[in-house]
């Protein structure tokens, strides 16, 4: 039986994903690198802790600092220009599990104050028990520490918990912390391991509520 819903933010619940490869492009080019698609394959869905130290193997002497600052202006004024699109069917699963009682938490690679700005913005921070961000813990997806730790402070059985992700980086975080893995894929699709280990491959998070009705009338 499923008691809690640990959801992913960029891509997952907000249309942010693309706006912040964008923003790494970007950045790559105003410091003379080129970030291309895939290396942000790779760092998908990672913590910026992760992404430092890959960087500082793959692109020698880059400024890091100047590098992500020049990323997050991008991203700023993208927001502020455009506003933050929700991916289809945020609200309706909100309600939905808020309403039948579920445990609601945010395990996001985005920092702590970055992911309740957001989600403040958009109107649905009082949604969630718990929220991690990726500086809360000392390793980025794909390990699984930012899931143990959620299912710690919920206070949920593992087993009784789905992480719901868009990236493949997120989704093994997610089946390695022994948690039921729904992707609901963003800027790109499950490779056959990830089909192989995946709870469910949905089409959007409005799906997320047959699925646990399912999971209700079989307990």
């Amino acid at each position: 039986m499923i008691k809690a819903v640990i959801f992913d933010m960029d891509g997952t619940m907000i249309d942010t994903e693309s706006i912040k490869e964008n923003g790494w492009k970007y950045a790559g080019k105003c410091l003379g690198i080129e970030i291309d698609d895939a290396i942000l394959s790779e760092i998908r869905g990672t913590n910026k802790k992760y992404i430092r130290e890959l960087f500082g193997i793959r692109f020698n002497n880059v400024n890091f600092d100047e590098l992500y600052q020049k990323r997050e202006a991008f991203i700023k004024k993208n927001i502020e220009i455009n506003g933050i699109k929700l991916k289809e069917g945020l609200m309706e699963i909100l309600e939905f599990l808020k309403n039948n009682n579920y445990k609601i938490a945010v395990a996001s690679s985005s920092h702590e104050k970055t992911i309740r700005k957001y989600l403040e913005k958009i109107n649905i921070l009082h949604y969630f028990d718990i929220i991690l961000g990726g500086d809360m813990v000392k390793n980025g997806k794909p390990d699984p520490e930012i899931y143990l730790k959620a299912v710690e402070l919920l206070n949920v059985p593992k087993e009784q918990c789905i992480g719901v992700e868009d990236s493949i980086n997120g989704v093994l975080a997610v089946h390695r912390a022994g948690i039921n893995a729904i992707m609901i894929p963003d800027l790109e699709k499950p490779n056959e391991e990830i089909e192989s280990i995946l709870y469910a491959e949905l089409d959007s998070l409005l799906n997320i509520i047959d699925l646990l009705k399912n999971n209700e009338r079989q307990k």
